[in-house]
């Protein structure tokens, strides 16, 4: 029988480089410092120590590292080779330190924070000023989108903090209140008296959860509302209503900022919606993140 060759992806038995971060610093702090004694000293190990770990570095690679003259080392073509490594590894190895620590602090890194519109122009425009002047190494990058988009991308793993509306009751998040916001009915400002009832409505589409709350508090009026528009953005609302095209149900902060005061028709609001933080539940903390909720806390 002929023997089978072995084929062109057959495992690399090669054993693996194997040194220590250590053994590559002992290195290079010999050649900075010119010789044993100062390089200890500048390390803070014995000599015989770091003798010891440059010898053993020369057996795991098996080549000379060092040509010796009396009791000084000189590196040979192989050792310049080996330093250069140890250079690079220990620049890139510094690096990452540095980064990790920055993100163990909260000073530096990625932090993908999601929030619904009204958040994000009306609630907490001043929690991300602040946030980035306060990180400016941070890549802090913002999705605005409705609730439930932002709830499955945080359970995707795309998010790592969402600022929607509640309640959830999901075992996969854990949420905590930042606001309370005051749902009120307004009316264009040309319209007295008119019945809500009879009137023609503007508002959040079927699906969201601003509205499911909208429609509740409609059933406890009685009001079967007709639905002229519907739009996920409060501020295209808001429009609508001060064209007269309808009424509709918005934020105060929102219903404030109309190019003209619209009519609040009734003074208590119509109902309220909560404004939560959510996270992953059992995610492992993140300083970004905290630091980020931190400031919402304070708004």
């Amino acid at each position: 029988m002929s023997q089978r060759r072995p084929s062109a992806q057959a495992v690399d038995r090669t054993p693996p480089l194997n040194l220590h971060l250590q053994q590559l610093r002992y290195l290079r702090e010999w050649h900075r410092r010119g010789g044993v004694t100062a390089a200890a000293a500048a390390l803070h190990v014995s000599q015989p120590a770091l003798s010891q770990s440059l010898g053993e570095m020369e057996n795991r690679l098996g080549l000379a590292l060092f040509e010796y003259q009396g009791r000084k080392r000189r590196l040979t073509a192989i050792g310049r080779e080996v330093l250069a490594f140890a250079e690079e590894v220990l620049a890139k190895a510094d690096d990452l330190h540095r980064r990790l620590e920055g993100r163990r602090r909260g000073e530096r890194g990625e932090l993908r924070v999601g929030m619904i519109d009204a958040a994000s122009l009306y609630v907490l425009p001043q929690v991300v000023r602040r946030y980035k002047q306060e990180r400016p190494e941070v890549e802090l990058s913002l999705t605005v989108a409705p609730s439930r988009q932002l709830l499955a991308a945080l359970r995707r793993y795309q998010l790592d903090l969402v600022f929607a509306v509640g309640p959830l009751q999901d075992e996969a998040f854990q949420a905590e209140t930042v606001r309370r916001e005051s749902l009120v009915v307004y009316a264009p400002p040309d319209t007295h008296g008119r019945d809500p009832r009879r009137a023609e409505w503007v508002l959040y589409p079927p699906d969201s959860r601003t509205r499911a709350l909208i429609d509740a508090a409609f059933e406890r009026k009685g009001i079967h509302p007709r639905i002229a528009l519907e739009s996920g953005s409060p501020e295209v609302m808001r429009q609508l209503v001060a064209l007269g095209l309808g009424w509709s149900v918005l934020p105060e902060a929102v219903a404030a900022g109309a190019p003209v005061p619209l009519r609040r028709v009734w003074k208590t609001p119509l109902t309220h919606r909560e404004l939560l933080a959510y996270r992953r539940r059992g995610a492992p903390s993140d300083p970004l993140a905290e630091a980020f909720l931190e400031r919402a806390r304070q708004a």
